[in-house]
């Protein structure tokens, strides 16, 4: 079966989900960059800054489903109930919770 970034069945090791969470994180960064660079390069179109923050909103919004996927399966692989992932909401917890999640060792074996 084929690893989808919008799956939340299956497994990931630490290494997979590290990349996978810093892949997302640059791409809403890059989004942000590209869409206030294009937006504010000359005056006239000044108004349409507005459609920049959207776009990056955007992003952000679909990484943050892929990053609660990708989650998911790790704390499948660590051995926690995906409920924790609820954690990924309260401020402070989500960075503490991602971080444990990248670093904790699988509890079960891939058979």
């Amino acid at each position: 079966m084929k690893d989808s970034f919008l799956s939340s069945q299956g497994r990931i090791g630490p290494v997979v989900f590290s990349i996978r969470v810093l892949l997302m994180l640059v791409a809403v960064a890059y989004i942000f960059y590209v869409g206030i660079d294009y937006f504010s390069h000359d005056e006239k179109h000044e108004f349409l800054m507005p459609l920049a923050y959207f776009f990056g909103i955007v992003a952000l919004i679909i990484a943050l489903f892929c990053i609660l996927m990708q989650l998911i399966k790790r704390l499948n692989d660590i051995g926690r109930k995906p409920f924790w992932s609820i954690l990924l909401l309260v401020p402070v917890l989500n960075v503490l919770l991602l971080l444990y999640a990248a670093v904790a060792p699988a509890k079960t074996q891939v058979k």
